[in-house]
């Protein structure tokens, strides 16, 4: 019985801070936030990374290159903007999740539901905070702190791997089932992000570093725009209040 009664508290406190994370001033604020953070960060990291000796191009340097005193001489932009915008990217993923299948409410929501638009929404959101994790874990184990287990480039892994899979999943239930989001939008991540991974593993020319920059561009192209209509619908609600 007590077992039953953790578990059962263990869902209200899990059930609380989902509310909690999802209030639309919260995903409006984080939206804004990761966009201008992290696309910030790398605008700026790569304007600095200029001042090394060697310079720095996208198709001579990784992405994480900007993360080493290597080949800048300040290296904290990215690091420190991809730990920031991981930690302001999990408002977003609930939101997300809870918007693209919201659980019935009564019995005519319960006749429209769909266990396979759920189970696409959940295995999209799973893949997301697994991205999200590799996301700060290269920004605090980067190129200069890495370790002999090669952390930074597991997380690289991570992130790619749990952003490009998420956008699959996510990409199938915007293409198949109605939400606010264009169907285009949709076919995009389904093949977009893919496709682009395989021509980085190929290491198709002119370089692996220049199709890691395309991978994570397209990463973007589904996640910007999905952001802004998270945007549009949060200021909508914050309006009626």
């Amino acid at each position: 019985m007590k077992i039953n009664n953790f578990f059962d508290w263990l869902q209200k406190k899990e059930e609380k801070i989902e509310v909690s994370l999802t209030i639309p001033k919260i995903v409006r604020i984080s939206t804004i936030g990761v966009t201008v953070i992290f696309i910030s960060a790398l605008i700026i990291g790569v304007i600095v990374a200029q001042l090394d000796p060697d310079g720095y191009n996208i198709i001579d340097n990784y992405i994480s290159d900007l993360g080493s005193f290597n080949h800048t001489p300040l290296p904290y932009f990215l690091d420190y903007g991809a730990m920031i915008s991981a930690f302001l990217s999990i408002p977003i993923i609930f939101y997300m999740e809870k918007q693209f299948a919201p659980l019935p409410k009564d019995a005519k929501d319960l006749q429209n539901y769909s266990r396979m638009r759920f189970r696409l929404s959940s295995i999209g959101f799973l893949w997301m905070l697994i991205g999200v994790v590799g996301f700060f874990g290269i920004g605090l184990f980067s190129e200069d702190r890495t370790t002999s287990l090669g952390l930074h480039m597991i997380f690289s892994i991570i992130v790619f791997s749990g952003f490009v899979i998420a956008g699959i999943f996510f990409g199938l239930l915007i293409t198949f089932y109605p939400t606010r989001i264009t169907r285009p939008i949709g076919i995009f991540m389904i093949f977009g992000p893919p496709i682009v991974a395989i021509i980085f593993l190929l290491n198709f020319p002119p370089s692996k570093p220049f199709w890691e920059w395309m991978l994570m561009i397209s990463i973007f192209l589904w996640i910007i725009p999905v952001g802004i209509i998270l945007i549009k619908k949060t200021s909508k609600k914050l309006d009626l209040k």
